[in-house]
């Protein structure tokens, strides 16, 4: 674990960002504090990120919790959000590679999994909400005002990653594998689903069960078994994004690579 700093008493001065919730401030190479943005509801939704982050105890795939002081999380500091990566990808003219894509659905995917079993719905899922690590891992962060055993959540997921019929204010298993399956679309695109879509645009097409072609993706299949909730756990989407990665390297060894 690493060594708690001594919180500043001013952050005036340092390198800074923030979501909906909290600001971030970069203490140092190792960590970050997340202070809330406001007195009322920023300060609830900081509250539900603490008590989640304890019950979720220390996993690989998601980011650690250090400590806290007062309404103040205390957080690993990590590389840079999964969305940046893919932007700058997406500059470039590139895509990830398929061995990036299916680590990072892998390692996401179980990141889920373990959020699932310990009561919490993450609800806002998202390329921005997942970080990587120094060695390119990712890790789920960001569980301000998500569900906790049922609780009622502060947070909604992007229009991109909702269905109409699927219930934003009770979060449930489809919720949260519909959101994913928007989630390994961008990962393997860099593209949200329909980003060219406005809001009502993207109600009317889900509704209508209308969704991008995914045949000739990576995780094409596990991307439209997501959006068609043709799983019943998250267990069942990370055996078949393993199955795509012993593909890729049964591919890989067969082509002498």
């Amino acid at each position: 674990m690493v060594d708690l700093p001594a919180i500043p008493k001013s952050f005036a001065g340092l390198p800074w960002t923030h979501g909906l919730s909290g600001a971030v401030f970069y203490v140092n190479d190792d960590v970050v504090v997340k202070r809330p943005l406001s007195e009322d509801l920023c300060k609830q939704q900081l509250d539900v990120e603490r008590q989640i982050y304890e019950r979720l105890g220390s996993h690989p795939r998601i980011a650690k919790l250090l400590g806290t002081v007062g309404d103040m999380l205390i957080l690993e500091r990590l590389q840079c959000p999964l969305r940046q990566r893919l932007l700058d990808l997406r500059s470039q003219q590139q895509r990830p590679t398929a061995q990036q894509v299916t680590r990072w659905a892998s390692q996401t995917a179980e990141a889920l999994r373990h959020a699932h079993s310990r009561g919490v719905k993450q609800v806002d899922i998202g390329t921005y909400n997942v970080l990587l690590d120094g060695d390119d891992d990712a890790k789920l962060s960001d569980f301000a005002g998500s569900s906790l055993d049922g609780s009622e959540p502060t947070v909604a997921p992007s229009a991109h990653a909702t269905h109409p019929r699927l219930s934003v204010t009770e979060p449930s298993i489809s919720s949260e594998l519909f959101a994913f399956g928007s989630f390994l679309y961008e990962v393997e695109t860099t593209y949200e689903p329909y980003h060219d879509k406005n809001d009502e645009e993207l109600e009317d097409l889900f509704e209508r069960e209308a969704y991008p072609d995914t045949d000739r993706m990576i995780l094409g299949e596990v991307i439209k078994k997501c959006w068609t909730a043709q799983y019943t756990d998250a267990d069942e989407m990370i055996a078949d994004i393993q199955s795509a990665q012993r593909r890729l390297q049964e591919c890989h060894y067969d082509s002498g690579t």
